[in-house]
C-alpha cells in the first residue's frame, strides 16, 4: 500500500502472532519486546482442552522464564447468565509460575474466552500489566467478565523480552486447545523521509509522506457514521467480515435528543437484527464516590452508555473490543465508557456483554431507548493480523 498525503496509519505494529487449533502445552513468543515500549496483547477464541480452565502467562527473558517467588494479581469481576449473577474484587499472590489472563473457561466446541492486555514488559522496574477479559465458564449461559485484572512482578529487575502462554500453570494435563494471540507494539518514532523506495515500518505516516507501509499492522477504519439531529439509529450493515478476527468500536460525543437516555445496540446477522438473549455484567463508578455492580440476563438488547443528558455539555464516550465473526457462543464485547448523566453526575462504566448465539454477525445497530439521536460519531475498526 502506498501513501501520498497526510493519512495516519491507526494503531500499532504487529510484532508477533500465534494461532493454536489443537492441544498445545505452551505458546512462547520470544525476542519481541523492546526496552521501555508499551504493547497491546489480544487473546481471541481461547478454549482449554479440559472444562473450566484458565489461560495464564509468564514473562520470559532471553534465557527463558524469569524466576519469581510470587506474582501479585488483583481484579474486579462480575458475572451473568444461567447460574445467576456474581461479582466482587479479589487479590492473590500467584506462586505457580504463571498469572491469569481471564478465568475458568468452558471446553465445549462452541465455548470460548477473549481478552486484551496492555503492558511494558522490557523494563528494569516492576513488570506491570492490565487485562480485561470475558469468558463462557462451561455452565450453560453463564458468562464472566474481568473488568480489571492487573498483575505485578516485583521481585526481579530482569527485563522481559518475551511471553509464554499456558493453561492452568501447564500442569495436570491441562492444555490450550484453541487460541489466536496477537502482540502489537505502539510506535516509537516518526519517519521523516520522503521516498518512493522507503519501506515504512512504524505506525505513523508523516505529513506528505510518499512510500509504502508494511502489511498487517494497526487498526483499519472500516466504517463511520456521524449522527444528524433526528436520526433514529446508526445502523451498520455488512461491516463485520472474515477480513478481521477482532473489531474495535468507538463512540464519541454521543447525545440523545431526549434527556436521560441509554444507548442500546443490537447485532445484525444475514437475516436481520437480533433481539433477546443478551447478557450484561457491569461495574459503575461515580464521581461522588459511589460504586455499583449490575447484571441483566436474557435481555432484548444491551448498552455501553446509560442515562445520558442532553443539556449543556452533557455527553458520553465509549470504546469496545469484540469478536463478532467467531462461530463460538457467545459473542463477547468488552467495553469501557464515561458519561455525564442527566442528573449532572459523571459515571464510569466497565463491563462485558455476551450475546448467546453462534451465528456469525455482519453488522450492528445503535439507538436510544427512547427518542432519536441529537449528535455523536461511531467508528468501527478492524484489527489487522
Amino acid at each position: 500500500m502506498n501513501y501520498l498525503g497526510t493519512h495516519p496509519l491507526e494503531g500499532g505494529t504487529l510484532v508477533a502472532s500465534s494461532d493454536i487449533t489443537s492441544n498445545t502445552a505452551s505458546v512462547s513468543l520470544t525476542g519481541i519486546f523492546d526496552p521501555e515500549v508499551m504493547y497491546f496483547i489480544h487473546a481471541i477464541d481461547f478454549r482449554p482442552n479440559n472444562n473450566q480452565r484458565t489461560l495464564m502467562y509468564r514473562w520470559l527473558d532471553d534465557s527463558g522464564a524469569i524466576s519469581f517467588t510470587n506474582m501479585q494479581e488483583s481484579g474486579l469481576y462480575g458475572g451473568s447468565g444461567g447460574a445467576g449473577s456474581s461479582g466482587g474484587v479479589y487479590s492473590t499472590n500467584r506462586t505457580g509460575g504463571y498469572t491469569n489472563f481471564g478465568s475458568g473457561t468452558g471446553n465445549a466446541s462452541d465455548e470460548h474466552g477473549m481478552g486484551q492486555m496492555w503492558c511494558v514488559p522490557n523494563t528494569a522496574n516492576e513488570k506491570l500489566a492490565m487485562v480485561n477479559a470475558a469468558f463462557h465458564n462451561g455452565t450453560d449461559e453463564k458468562y464472566g467478565g474481568y473488568f480489571v485484572q492487573a498483575s505485578r512482578l516485583n521481585s526481579s529487575a530482569t527485563r522481559a523480552t518475551g511471553i509464554e502462554f499456558v493453561c492452568d500453570n501447564n500442569s495436570g494435563g491441562h492444555q490450550i486447545a484453541n487460541v489466536s494471540i496477537r502482540v502489537y507494539k505502539l510506535g516509537t518514532k516518526v519517519n521523516p523521509l520522503r521516498s518512493l523506495k522507503r519501506r515504512h515500518t512504524d505506525n505513523w505516516v508523516n505529513s506528505n509522506y510518499i512510500g509504502g507501509s508494511i502489511k498487517g499492522q494497526g487498526w483499519v477504519k472500516v466504517a463511520e457514521i456521524t449522527a444528524a439531529d433526528g436520526d433514529s439509529a446508526l445502523d451498520f450493515t455488512d461491516v463485520f467480515t472474515s477480513n478481521y478476527k477482532r473489531y474495535v468500536i468507538t463512540g464519541t460525543d454521543c447525545r440523545p435528543a431526549t434527556d436521560d437516555q441509554t444507548l442500546l445496540f443490537k447485532y445484525r446477522d444475514a437475516s436481520g437484527l437480533n433481539a433477546g438473549t443478551y447478557h450484561l455484567s457491569v461495574h459503575s463508578s461515580y464521581a461522588n464516590g459511589e460504586t455499583a455492580q449490575e447484571h441483566g440476563d436474557d435481555i432484548q438488547q444491551s448498552s455501553p452508555i446509560r442515562n445520558i443528558g442532553n443539556t449543556g455539555n452533557e455527553a458520553g464516550h465509549f470504546v469496545s473490543f469484540l469478536d463478532p465473526v467467531t462461530s463460538n457462543t457467545p459473542k463477547f464485547m468488552n467495553f469501557r465508557s464515561v458519561q455525564q448523566r442527566a442528573d449532572t453526575t459523571t459515571r464510569y462504566l466497565t463491563g462485558s456483554i455476551a450475546y448467546n448465539d453462534a451465528t456469525v454477525m455482519t453488522g450492528i445497530n445503535f439507538y436510544w431507548v427512547s427518542g432519536n439521536w441529537e449528535s455523536g460519531t461511531i467508528k468501527i475498526y478492524g484489527v489487522n493480523d
